[in-house]
């Protein structure tokens, strides 16, 4: 594989086979650089999954308009947090000071609500569906009704730019089950992979990432050595060999 050419990866799992194009960067770079690539490659699998679902009778029932997901605790990679922290840099004013806005607000209510702090080794009866320690942590956040900062109108306003983990997460239950998140039932489509955690395991083996996600409440408070960490450059070729080789089986064609 030539750096800097145009090429063909091919990936496929148990479950799902594609090809895409891609362009190799000439010179190191940073673990930002495949966020464009992860993620068109996590909107046609999902895609993907929703007409297959959508054949066996089990349409996916997410839409415009629907946010209860919006407010669930939403863990991303340090990578991505640090690509979110960027594209709120990059907003005009007076848009960005209210993203950063709503930011401060919601990490304040988290803060101010002890929900981080809280033991939940015990079974909750609100929560009836929470069975585990972290889930019945996510459901007390969810309760809190804190938005996404980037959630307008009940839709994403970033909607381009949203985390892999968004892209990834589809359901086929009835939408109101959503807003009564570990009360009812919820109908999760499962994917063959979770593009979302392959990143963090290649961010993991190439720059020593913990594999841990972040909430992406906490987006713009990453620390100084989660940044020096993303900020390390590496060899194209292999980010993109690491990377691959966390989806599933692969091969690649260079471009004539």
């Amino acid at each position: 594989m030539t750096e800097g050419a145009d090429i063909r990866v091919h990936l496929q799992t148990s479950g799902w086979e594609i090809a895409a194009p891609l362009t190799v960067p000439a010179e190191p770079a940073t673990l930002e650089v495949w966020l464009p690539f992860l993620q068109a490659l996590a909107s046609r699998l999902s895609e993907m999954a929703r007409a297959s679902t959508a054949a066996a009778g089990r349409p996916v029932s997410c839409a415009k308009g629907c946010g209860a997901c919006c407010r669930q605790p939403v863990g991303i990679s340090l990578v991505e947090a640090r690509a979110l922290a960027r594209l709120v840099g990059r907003m005009p004013e007076p848009r960005q000071g209210e993203i950063r806005r709503r930011f401060a607000a919601g990490v304040a209510r988290l803060l101010e609500s002890g929900v981080l702090t809280r033991d939940f080794a015990a079974p909750a009866p609100e929560f009836p569906l929470a069975e585990t320690a972290q889930q019945r942590l996510g459901a007390t956040w969810f309760a809190l009704q804190i938005a996404c900062p980037f959630l307008e109108n009940e839709s994403c306003g970033i909607y381009e730019d949203r985390p892999l983990v968004c892209r990834e997460h589809q359901v086929t239950s009835p939408a109101a089950a959503c807003a009564r998140l570990f009360r009812e039932p919820v109908d999760r489509i499962e994917l063959p992979v979770r593009l979302a955690d392959a990143l963090m395991r290649s961010a993991t083996k190439l720059a020593g990432i913990p594999t841990n996600t972040i909430p992406l409440m906490f987006s713009l408070n990453l620390t100084p050595e989660a940044d020096q960490a993303l900020d390390q450059p590496h060899d194209p070729r292999q980010m993109l060999e690491t990377l691959l080789g966390e989806i599933g089986e692969w091969r690649i064609e260079e471009a004539p």
